[in-house]
């Protein structure tokens, strides 16, 4: 999730550290019709297989392309830290490759 614009991971974020002035997205908040670039990009890319950690994966790369709009393999490796247990970091890759080109 992104807490006031930064991502968080929300299983270790105790409910007592947020204020009710923060901003709260989680990955239901990125967009009203599923149409955030990083999740047209995922679709378009049939980047997950199991599921189990793509909410998190896109979030991350939702924040990383608020930051750098058009990230290198080097950054996107750095910022994407959720363990894909299926071992689909190619496609990750290149979906948020993908998605910087659409934003």
């Amino acid at each position: 999730m992104h807490i006031n614009g930064e991502l968080q991971r929300s299983c270790s974020i105790p409910l007592s550290s947020v204020k009710p002035t923060d901003q709260i997205v989680t990955i239901e908040g990125l967009s009203p019709n599923a149409d955030h670039p990083v999740q047209k990009a995922w679709l378009a890319l049939d980047v997950p297989q199991c599921g189990y950690c793509q909410s998190g994966q896109i979030m991350a790369a939702a924040a990383l392309l608020k930051r750098k709009p058009k990230p290198t393999d080097a950054e996107i490796d750095e910022a994407m830290t959720n363990i894909c247990r299926c071992g689909t970091y190619q496609r990750i890759r290149a979906a948020v490759h993908n998605a910087a080109g659409r934003a």
